[in-house]
């Protein structure tokens, strides 16, 4: 509530109070006004208009911190079973890049504070795929809050890559953000063996050097695994297509961390799309929605077609478990014989208490 507060302050301060100023100022000044220097009236106005825009940037922080207390977190992946969902994977050391604002689209005139929607870029993201299922994702074991963005649920650091599989076998489709990361390798490899090609889209969100190390470690991994899991039956490991540097920009094209998909066909044969948004010149505040989800559909909108999955996780033998040596057990040691204990006092087992009646009757 405090975060929504700020906003609306900031920018009344920002357009409102701006227009105000402006008017009294220089378009009709008053009697009041005419007699304040023209320097400090520019100064005036120049601070209330930054003052307004710095109140609206800082409190993106105070809403983003809210709404990660308000997210509901996914208890067990259980619930999913028989569920519609879209699965998002990408390597943990992606949260910190995705969780920063959506870039602003290009524009002096015509831009909108309000024409992206989402507090940041996974937010933005989620927001474009939503409508084909829900996108849910396993959250960085130890975070202190989950991220704006997919749905999270939270995995032991051990035995992992059994649910993770599962959840890859059972979901409707799967985004993955490629780059270098042990766990994203793996995953990639675990989809080409348990999943229809069709239903994997890669993200690239990262720069050719870590799009090449993925590649990479992709071949290397794919290599141990189906030596290692020969019970497995492995499709054809694809050569996915490079990623030359992209010619510069036009000055109206939106520079988005997200620069291109690649998508499967049938027989594991990968294409490349980039992924350019040129903004017209003139626009209202829904034009850049509407263009991104146009763009977006373009290139994996077919995920609506495709029938509901029914393949059931027994049907796919689970990964080669991980064997790991139980701790041998704790040896006694040597003690005195085990015997019941009264406060600090060593009772005996076998001694019988005298008897009151029997010494009452020595006594006479």
């Amino acid at each position: 509530m405090t975060g929504r507060a700020l906003r609306l302050l900031g920018y009344a301060l920002a357009t409102g109070c701006g227009s105000l100023l402006l008017k009294h100022f220089v378009i009709a000044p008053g009697p009041p006004a005419s007699h304040i220097p023209w320097a400090l009236r520019l100064l005036i106005m120049l601070g209330v208009l930054e003052g307004g825009w710095l109140v609206f940037r800082a409190s993106r922080k105070v809403v983003v911190r809210g709404r990660r207390h308000r997210v509901r977190v996914i208890t067990g992946f259980e619930e999913l079973r028989g569920k519609r969902y879209i699965l998002y994977l990408r390597p943990f050391a992606l949260d910190a890049r995705m969780s920063l604002p959506p870039p602003e689209a290009p524009g002096w005139w015509m831009r909108s504070p309000y024409e992206l929607p989402g507090l940041t870029m996974e937010d933005f993201l989620v927001r474009q795929f939503t409508r084909h299922g829900r996108v849910v994702a396993v959250g960085e074991p130890g975070e202190e809050l989950p991220l704006l963005g997919a749905q999270r649920g939270y995995l032991p650091l051990d035995g992992w890559e059994r649910t993770v599989s599962e959840l890859i076998q059972g979901a409707h489709c799967v985004l993955m953000s490629v780059a270098p990361g042990p766990g994203t390798v793996w995953e990639f490899t675990e989809a080409l063996r348990t999943m229809p090609p069709e239903r994997l889209v890669l993200m690239v969100c990262c720069g050719p050097e870590e799009y090449d190390a993925f590649r990479t470690a992709v071949v290397e991994k794919y290599a141990v695994r189906k030596s290692e899991e020969p019970g497995s039956i492995w499709a054809p490991l694809p050569r996915l297509p490079d990623c030359p540097a992209r010619p510069p920009a036009s000055k109206r094209e939106w520079q988005s961390p997200l620069r291109a998909f690649v998508t499967f066909d049938q027989q594991w044969q990968p294409s490349l799309h980039w992924f350019v948004v040129t903004v017209p010149r003139i626009r209202h505040v829904w034009t850049m929605r509407r263009l991104v989800r146009e763009r977006i559909d373009a290139l994996v909108g077919a995920w609506a077609a495709l029938p509901q999955r029914q393949a059931a996780p027994d049907t796919i033998p689970p990964p080669a478990p991980v064997v790991t040596t139980p701790p041998p057990p704790p040896v006694p040691s040597p003690l005195l014989p085990q015997q019941p204990l009264l406060g600090s006092t060593v009772v005996g087992l076998h001694v019988r208490p005298p008897d009151r009646r029997t010494r009452r009757r020595g006594r006479k």
